[in-house]
């Protein structure tokens, strides 16, 4: 079981739904947490590859704070799970991930109708339409 997540306060019914699903299926919960690249800006130049990512310790202390916050909010008690931090596009590195690791299903959360969603899929797209439309495995989209 695979469950995308941008953060612990929007992702509670994506969770809850993924640790349902998980704890009936006997499997364990893999967690994603996508982070997008970040752009320096500077005039001429153009960073390439690892020059893209957070340094390694606020790496660490973001996953340890997202690590917290899901064990607090008690809703994976009853299950195993992990989390995986990535950088990238969403929907891609939901889909690479779930296929690497066998997803019996990947659930997402799905954003409220409004402004913030509209300026979200104009500048990402949807992720929960884009792994559907990958048909690599099993998708639940929580609304």
């Amino acid at each position: 079981m695979l469950v995308g997540v941008d953060g612990v306060d929007t992702a509670g019914r994506a969770l809850r739904a993924g640790a349902f699903l998980a704890a009936c299926l006997g499997r364990s919960l893999v967690i994603v947490h996508v982070r997008r690249r970040l752009m320096p800006l500077a005039d001429g130049y153009i960073p390439l590859g690892d020059e893209l990512q957070l340094d390694k310790q606020v790496e660490q202390e973001l996953d340890a704070e997202l690590t917290t916050a899901v064990r607090l909010s008690g809703d994976l008690d009853q299950v195993r799970w992990e989390l995986v931090c990535s950088y990238g596009e969403a929907a891609a590195e939901l889909i690479r991930i779930g296929l690497e690791r066998d997803a019996a299903c990947v659930v997402v959360g799905r954003r409220p109708a409004g402004l913030a969603e509209l300026v979200h899929r104009i500048t990402s797209g949807s992720v929960s339409r884009a792994v559907v439309a990958s048909h690599a495995f099993p998708v639940l989209v929580v609304p």
